[in-house]
């Protein structure tokens, strides 16, 4: 009988895997190359709160967990309170300033994000014009997660169809101890997550740990590919990316189950840079 990882000991078919020698090598801590939904302060007047730290202090923090790359992943500007054209203006001038920064500091690949809303009408935050502006976006639920299942799947099948988002943040919308996930048809979504190469975030932050184990497990059925992503609005939150490995290993997730296990040579791909 093989030894099974502390994380995988559910009672969910690891025994029997692991008397059989099937059980696979999880991903491990030291596998992750990046981290790319971190929230910055800068002053993006976005839909949601601002994280406490410079762009500058972000990197720096990437750079000393030896990370390959960064994605500097604010919030996207609150849609009732900015027209297209306001909105547009503010991407563009904290993409200059990105540019910038891109062009100051070495030896790291730096990405050009926003974490966009889908809105409770099923539309994204940010108009196309200014996701032509970005490397990618994070796309996830922010509000009216007590909508029908119906409507949460496709709130989520519009994001995963748009051509400018690559990650679905926070899957099923849980906060622990304080709000239920939202239901969904999830075989569709992976289906769909599946077919057009879109990541399904499992989100390291300790109050949501989503995409959850079991969801995962099942994704990878589908052959889903995942991104462990801390959310940080605080670089010390940068730290937490051991507990979504954890969560990935409870899922089952291997090493080429985890996008930002790549090297930046291959990540960058995913986002046409």
């Amino acid at each position: 009988m093989d030894w099974i990882v502390p994380e995988m000991r559910e009672d969910t078919g690891e025994i029997e895997a692991a008397l059989k020698h099937k059980l696979p090598k999880v991903v491990e801590l030291g596998d992750i190359k990046g981290d790319i939904h971190l929230h910055s302060n800068y002053p993006i007047e976005p839909s949601h709160d601002l994280g406490k730290d410079s762009f500058e202090d972000i990197v720096n923090k990437a750079k000393s967990l030896e990370y390959e790359y960064v994605g500097l992943s604010d919030h996207s500007p609150g849609y009732s309170t900015h027209s297209k054209y306001q909105m547009i203006k503010l991407i563009e001038k904290r993409s200059k300033k990105i540019e910038q920064l891109k062009s100051s500091i070495k030896n790291i690949g730096i990405l050009n994000l926003l974490e966009i809303d889908i809105l409770t009408n099923g539309q994204l935050s940010v108009p196309k014009e200014g996701l032509k502006l970005l490397n990618g976006a994070i796309a996830g639920i922010h509000s009216s997660h007590s909508q029908g299942k119906s409507a949460i799947t496709q709130r989520l099948l519009v994001a995963i169809r748009s051509p400018y988002v690559q990650v679905i943040s926070h899957p099923t919308g849980r906060l622990l101890n304080a709000r239920e996930s939202y239901e969904a048809d999830w075989p569709l979504i992976f289906r769909e997550c599946r077919k057009t190469r879109t990541m399904l975030e499992i989100n390291a932050h300790p109050n949501r740990m989503d995409l959850t184990d079991t969801l995962a497990r099942a994704a990878l059925e589908y052959g889903v590919k995942f991104i462990i992503n801390t959310d940080s609005h605080d670089i010390t939150q940068m730290d937490n990316m051991r507990f979504g490995v954890a969560g990935a290993r409870r899922g089952w997730a291997q090493k080429g189950d985890i996008a930002n296990t790549l090297s930046w040579v291959e990540f960058r791909k995913l986002f046409n840079v």
